[in-house]
C-alpha cells in the first residue's frame, strides 16, 4: 500500500512538475514578447516625437521664410514708391525750370 501511496504522489509530484515548468517555459515567451512589443512601442514613439519635432522645426522655418519674403516685399515696395518720388520730382523740377527757362525767354525777346 505503501508502494502505491508513494507511486501516486511521485505521479500527482511529476505532473505538477511538468505542467509548471511548461507554464514557465510559457511565463518567460510571454515576458520575452511583451518586452519585445515595449521595446518597439518605445521605439515608435521615440519616432513619432522625432518625426514631429522636425515638422514642427519646419513649420518654423516655413514661417520665418514668409516672414523673411513678406519684408522683402514691403522693403521692395517702399524702395519703388521712393524712386518713384524721386523720379516725380526731377520730372516736376525739370518742368518748373524749362517754364522759368520759357518765361525768361519771353521776357528777354519782350524787353529787346
Amino acid at each position: 500500500m505503501k508502494k502505491i501511496v508513494f507511486f501516486v504522489a511521485a505521479f500527482v509530484a511529476m505532473s505538477f512538475a511538468a505542467c509548471g515548468g511548461s507554464n514557465n517555459a510559457n511565463n518567460e515567451e510571454s515576458v520575452k514578447k511583451e518586452q519585445k512589443a515595449t521595446k518597439q512601442d518605445s521605439i515608435a514613439t521615440a519616432a513619432a516625437k522625432a518625426a514631429e519635432d522636425v515638422a514642427n522645426k519646419a513649420a518654423e522655418s516655413l514661417e520665418s521664410v514668409k516672414e523673411s519674403a513678406k519684408q522683402a516685399g514691403e522693403d521692395l515696395k517702399n524702395a519703388a514708391v521712393e524712386k518713384a518720388n524721386e523720379v516725380t520730382n526731377a520730372a516736376k523740377d525739370a518742368a518748373n525750370k524749362a517754364i522759368d527757362d520759357a518765361a525768361n525767354a519771353a521776357k528777354k525777346q519782350l524787353g529787346e
